[in-house]
């Protein structure tokens, strides 16, 4: 998750389209599957996990902080995902964000029932930090608004392998998340 979580970052603070082309393709290239594959759905919008909502997280949030400061918060910074990663305590140890991989938080989301989800978001967010936590909120609601679309982000991973993006194009819709 850490990886993800820096691309995320990074993208956020980079403007120029070259620049995110070069990082979204130094990761894709360095990035296992189906890592890589999750990786490259959450980024043009097709990852769906359909049991973590924005309701959940902020409801989760709410029983873990103090409800006034997290809809006070939420109202100045004005993005869930960052508010509750920032807000969201930290359990007293060492954190473990790098035995965490998109695919297990994927298959683990994906594989509990609505009632068990925030339960299961929970136990994933209680070994991040900031920047992972933010990562995966980002990664289980499919909203990562990073300033990139998913032609930019087919285009880097036609860059990357060098392959035509037009026959990206051309296939990405008889393929589905983790494109394998």
């Amino acid at each position: 998750m850490r990886a993800f979580s820096q691309l995320l970052d990074a993208l956020v603070y980079t403007r120029s389209r070259n620049a995110k082309l070069k990082l979204i393709g130094d990761y894709l290239r360095r990035t296992p599957d189906p890592d890589r594959g999750l990786a490259l759905a959450a980024l043009t919008g097709t990852l769906d996990i359909p049991a973590v909502k924005g309701a959940v997280i902020r409801g989760l949030a709410e029983s873990r902080t103090d409800p006034l400061l997290m809809r006070m918060s939420y109202n100045y910074v004005g993005d869930l995902a960052e508010t509750v990663s920032l807000l969201w305590p930290s359990p007293e140890g060492e954190l473990d964000d790098g035995s965490i991989t998109i695919a297990e938080a994927v298959e683990r989301l994906r594989s509990a029932s609505r009632s068990d989800a925030p339960a299961e978001l929970a136990r994933m967010l209680d070994h991040l930090d900031a920047s992972g936590r933010y990562a995966l909120l980002k990664l289980a609601t499919g909203e990562l608004r990073v300033g990139i679309s998913a032609r930019l982000a087919k285009q880097a991973f036609a860059d990357a392998f060098t392959v035509d993006v037009e026959g990206v194009e051309e296939v990405w819709h008889g393929l589905s998340p983790p494109f394998l």
